[in-house]
């Protein structure tokens, strides 16, 4: 499936003043599918379509992601990011969900998880952005005024090629694919949205998860790519350690981007948990989503 294929399944939600773009495939038990940065939801293009055969697969594009609202002057830290995702749920009418989060959509899960429990029945976490563990070099440097003015939509999607090139995968991979990883940034409006996306990227926001890891109560699973370049299996290895019951998997001849580089196998073992281990069950009268923002559940500006 090329990206623009992607892109024409998915629908919009308004959330108070700001949308989300995602893709809703299939039906039965949820999984929401979370993306890192620079990506979009297209990432989970791979074993999406055979996830929807038993699934009802969720895959928003983050705020500031993607296709989802990339205006100008909002927050769009994990946390934040966390806050939508439970009123987009809510406004679905999912109660619980397995969610799957990698790299900054690893930390989302993570707030997800700890703030709102009820919301999350099953964990995974691959090659995900965990206590002072985040992208560097040109995530990094993307959110600096200097870099940013230097920039093109064409010298950005250049740079983030060769540094996804370099990095990101232990397999060669075509350049349809990785266009379609990058296509939402190769715009100006693209361009300023990542950098802004960039700029929120806060080890703080992990690194208070930390002593509260130990308290989720749900199944976990860990999944890394055993050659990731850009967040070390060291990460995952430390994550599986300090959640209780959580398994660990390293996925071999996998870099960074484990789904894209061995897709089988990230696949048979996300089945394997999804079928092997039984989600926990949560049920509320009120939603956490009603409770922060009343019934219409808007996103904070």
């Amino acid at each position: 499936m090329n990206w623009r294929e992607w892109q024409g399944r998915q629908e919009v939600m308004e959330l108070g003043s700001r949308f989300v773009s995602y893709v809703d495939w299939g039906s039965g038990p949820p999984v929401v599918l979370l993306h890192g940065i620079p990506n979009w939801s297209y990432l989970w293009s791979g074993i999406a379509p055979g996830l929807a055969e038993s699934y009802r697969v969720l895959a928003p594009d983050l705020l500031g992601y993607g296709f989802s609202d990339r205006r100008d002057r909002f927050d769009r830290s994990i946390s934040r990011q966390a806050e939508a995702l439970e009123a987009w749920m809510d406004r679905l009418g999912v109660v619980d969900a397995t969610v799957v989060g990698h790299d900054v959509g690893g930390g989302v899960a993570q707030q997800l998880a700890v703030r709102f429990p009820q919301r999350v029945g099953r964990l995974c976490l691959m090659d995900s952005v965990c206590y002072d563990a985040w992208p560097k070099g040109l995530m990094a440097q993307l959110g600096t005024p200097a870099m940013a003015r230097r920039l093109t939509p064409e010298r950005l999607t250049r740079f983030l090629t060769q540094a996804l090139k370099r990095k990101g995968f232990a397999t060669p991979q075509t350049a349809e694919m990785l266009e379609g990883l990058l296509a939402p940034y190769a715009t100006e409006v693209g361009m300023v949205s990542l950098s802004r996306d960039a700029v929120a990227l806060n080890t703080n926001q992990t690194l208070e998860l930390a002593s509260k890891l130990g308290h989720l109560a749900v199944p976990v699973l860990v999944l890394w790519g055993e050659k990731d370049g850009i967040l070390p299996a060291k990460y995952g290895e430390r994550l599986a350690w300090d959640i209780p019951g959580a398994r660990w998997m390293k996925v071999p001849n996998a870099g960074h981007f484990v789904m894209w580089d061995a897709p089988h196998a990230v696949a048979m073992e996300l089945f394997r948990f999804l079928e092997g281990a039984a989600p926990v069950s949560h049920s509320t009268t009120r939603s956490v989503a009603e409770e922060l923002w009343g019934s219409e559940a808007p996103v904070p500006a």
